[in-house]
């Protein structure tokens, strides 16, 4: 299936009722299925001028997931149908801006990835991607906000406040339903000393998804004592520009402010 905008799709009582039905009925009465949820976070794509960034709500029974790549898409895709041919609600939120994203810095064709021919080759919903292991502080996003996080790590090198891209991680966590157990597992040998999540929704109540991880982290005893948040503006955004979403210099910032403390 496929939705224009979560907000459309989350605003439908029916839906509601195809994600717990499984579990409202002991499993007797499975609704497994795919929806792509189309047109989120910025970007043009079919003539239309794309601004929609909250995550209102993720009911109880629903997958969540946001790739940032097409590798992991493809991979993730494949896990999602055969979760829904066991029963399970799997909804992928599409970034606009990602669907014709070649280039990572300049012209350097760094956001093309392989296609992965293995039919056997799934990413489950706990399985995280890593962009550096050796850093001291690291940086938590998802789809679109990943791409943001590279640059804004290349800025920071370039302006002189990190020696090199390896002072920094960054992990793309696709799940956002939960916290994924590959995150899990990154924090829990200690090694971060600052964490920087970096999310793409709204800041706010009732609009973001990241910030349910800080309070699931914070809960399990692994997050470190330093760590802060980052979002878009809580504000509309004007048709035709991007001047209210999360971009690389908000990153660079939080996280300056973050590790001088």
């Amino acid at each position: 299936l496929t939705s224009c905008y979560s907000h459309a799709q989350n605003n439908n009582i029916r839906f509601y009722e195809l994600a717990i039905s499984n579990w409202l009925t002991n499993a007797q009465r499975p609704n497994g299925m795919v929806v792509r949820i189309q047109g989120f976070d910025k970007g043009v794509f079919g003539g239309n001028f794309h601004t929609h960034n909250m995550i209102n709500h993720v009911p109880p029974g629903v997958d969540l997931l946001c790739y940032s790549n097409g590798t992991d898409y493809v991979r993730g895709f494949r896990n999602a149908v055969a979760q829904a041919k066991n029963g399970r609600v799997v909804v992928l939120v599409d970034c606009t801006n990602l669907l014709n994203l070649r280039h990572l810095h300049d012209k350097d064709r760094g956001w093309e990835t392989p296609y992965p021919t293995n039919q056997d080759e799934f990413m489950s919903f706990d399985n995280v991607r890593r962009f550096g292991n050796g850093g001291k502080t690291l940086i938590v996003s998802y789809g679109n906000g990943v791409v943001t996080a590279l640059r804004a790590r290349q800025n920071l090198v370039e302006k002189k406040v990190i020696q090199s891209e390896d002072c920094v991680d960054i992990i793309d966590c696709p799940y956002i339903s939960d916290i994924p157990g590959g995150l899990r597992d990154a924090l829990s040998i200690g090694q971060y000393e600052h964490i920087l999540f970096s999310d793409i929704c709204k800041e706010g109540p009732g609009s973001n998804v990241l910030s349910s991880y800080v309070v699931g982290l914070q809960k399990e005893g692994i997050l470190p004592a330093r760590w802060s948040f980052v979002a878009a503006p809580r504000a509309y955004n004007p048709l035709g520009n991007v001047v209210t979403f999360l971009n690389e210099d908000d990153v660079s910032e939080a996280f300056v402010r973050l590790t001088s403390n």
